[in-house]
């Protein structure tokens, strides 16, 4: 290389290599390249594409009823009907009962006395399947199929807590929070994710493991397994799941012979739905039948569950639409489509009648009363598959009953003192709800019977229950109207649910009214108001909630009026 001295400073007379200018902005396009394919494929991972992914249903067995309970969505718990279908955020307790959980891979979860559990994912996906479950106390048992129902891989976790199991193929073990004992397990067996420790701890076939409460998790955390004391004399827990649930194992949908083929040699035959089928549920189970050369049928794109005797089924989710296209397609061992069945089926999504209110009192009217628990009862129209009451659904109305009752109690929480609104919908099979009806029950004041006959006349239409219509005067006995609760003075910070608004008033006041509605329980003479700020009722939401009081004359003058601001 040749320099040319130039002042107190040498440069290159030769130009810079040209395998150095070509090596950096192809080293540059390479980095963008990998960039840019991981994250296209954690967006088309997301999105569906590639992958395409189902969320299934996860089917509940009930072993004695009214002691297993299910939260659905995060609402409050309720008992659980035997073959209720769960899904993602929906959550189990047991109390002195057992439970089971099934998922689409024939997974099969049982759950112990004092168990409680919810369901993260069940999602059915082309390639990548995960179905995980939250364990928030107790044990279960976990038994899995040794052979895929299946194409592509299952990721089965169960979380307890920080903990995460990862369950493989051919498992039969009972977990608990800190704890795993493994009967049999395909592979090393479960391997268990513990936080800070330095590596995982797998517990295999014949191996237990239980960690302490005070446990160093840098620690050698291999001292807390160790073998099963006996392999042949098992817990009567694990005797009876496997006596009850191996041998439903696995499940048949067409009782036809083993190795049964196709009538007339042909390679796919759908058994059900039939053409031109009018379907009113929200689901449909496709089946039928393939030939010896298929190794895998796919219905709108994803896989059925194909038995060894030929016979294929699998539940599909309708959408919301008049008419649905399924396909049906049977492959080779190579992914290659030998035959398409098509099924054009017709929704039914007309609304259901809505039911029939009888007692205490007919729908839309208000009815008061003293008693701290009363029995609303109605009818059902034909074909009601269930009855929902203010969301909750009736446990104990089957499909085809004629009659249906609700118990509004107020020590089950769903009977209050002042005004209830009890909302009742039917539905139909495909889970559409019909128009509401409503009935007003007012718990308090004096009398036992309807107060309002809603459209029929009842004589107290005269009666102004608008505060717009009466005198927009200035006080006449400013400081009079004061709030005492839940906490004196003109403002207040919720942190639990519902609370009881109450003040006092001057002995003239004849009606109190909040943010334009009169308070029905408030009669002239008293000199104390309340009123419930409660979510159910709509009287209370998140946020800052502005309440302006009123009192008023017989007039319907103005005597005093105040401002209340609760931030809840």
């Amino acid at each position: 290389m040749l320099y040319y001295r130039h002042r107190r400073s040498h440069f290159a007379v030769a130009e810079t290599s040209s395998l150095r200018r070509f090596l950096r902005p192809a080293i540059g396009a390479i980095l963008a390249l990998v960039i840019l394919y991981f994250a296209g494929s954690w967006l088309l991972e997301r999105i569906g594409i590639g992958n395409n992914a189902r969320q299934t249903a996860v089917l509940l067995s009930v072993e004695r009823a009214g002691s297993v309970q299910v939260s659905l969505d995060g609402k409050e718990f309720a008992n659980a009907q035997d073959d209720m279908k769960l899904y993602a955020a929906d959550r189990v307790r047991t109390t002195n009962s057992r439970a089971a959980l099934t998922f689409f891979d024939g997974s099969v979860l049982r759950l112990k006395e004092q168990t409680d559990i919810t369901i993260v994912q069940s999602d059915l996906k082309t390639e990548d399947s995960l179905l995980t479950v939250q364990l928030g106390a107790g044990e279960l048992w976990v038994s899995t199929l040794e052979l895929p129902v299946h194409t592509g891989s299952i990721l089965r976790t169960i979380q307890a807590g920080d903990f995460t199991y990862e369950i493989p193929r051919a498992t039969d073990a009972v977990i608990g929070p800190r704890s795993a004992t493994v009967y049999s397990a395909a592979g090393l067996g479960i391997k268990i994710q513990i936080p800070k420790a330095v590596i995982p701890v797998i517990v295999g076939e014949g191996q237990q493991f239980a960690l302490p409460e005070n446990f160093d998790p840098k620690g050698d955390l291999y001292q807390y397994r160790s073998p099963i004391v006996s392999l042949t004399s098992v817990p009567a827990f694990v005797e009876e799941s496997r006596s009850l649930y191996l041998s439903r194992r696995p499940s048949q949908p067409v009782t036809t012979a083993s190795g049964a083929l196709v009538e007339g040699g042909t390679v796919l035959s759908v058994t059900s739905p039939a053409k031109n089928a009018t379907v009113r549920s929200a689901t449909v189970e496709v089946k039928g039948l393939v030939g010896d050369k298929v190794a895998a049928v796919r219905v709108n794109g994803y896989q059925a569950l194909l038995a060894a005797d030929h016979t294929f089924s699998l539940e599909l989710s309708l959408p919301d639409q008049d008419r649905v296209t399924v396909t049906v397609e049977a492959l080779d061992p190579q992914g290659v489509v030998l035959e398409t069945a098509v099924r054009e089926l017709t929704r039914d999504l007309k609304p259901p009648s809505p039911p029939l209110v009888s007692s205490p009192a007919g729908g839309g009217q208000t009815y008061r009363t003293q008693r701290s628990e009363l029995e609303i009862r109605g009818s059902a129209p034909a074909g009601t598959f269930g009855i929902i009451v203010n969301d909750y659904r009736l446990q104990l109305f089957k499909p085809g009953d004629t009659t249906w009752t609700y118990l509004a109690s107020t020590q089950l929480s769903n009977f209050k003192e002042g005004e209830n609104i009890f909302t009742v919908m039917s539905i139909n099979e495909a889970g559409i709800k019909s128009e509401p009806v409503l009935l007003t029950i007012v718990l308090g004041g004096e009398g036992e019977g309807v107060i309002n006959a809603g459209s029929a006349s009842s004589g107290a239409s005269a009666e102004v229950t608008s505060e717009e219509d009466l005198p927009k005067n200035a006080p006449l006995n400013p400081g009079s109207l004061n709030v005492t609760g839940p906490q004196p003075g003109t403002q207040f910070t919720s942190t639990g649910s519902a609370f009881l608004l109450e003040g006092t008033v001057s002995t003239d006041a004849t009606s109190v009214w909040v943010n334009g509605y009169k308070l029905r329980l408030f009669t002239p003479g008293k000199t104390f108001w309340n009123y419930i700020a409660d979510p159910a009722l709509g009287t209370l939401k998140r946020g800052v909630n502005t309440y302006r009081i009123t009192s008023r004359n017989e007039k319907g003058e103005i005597i005093d009026t105040t401002t209340y601001t609760v931030t809840y």
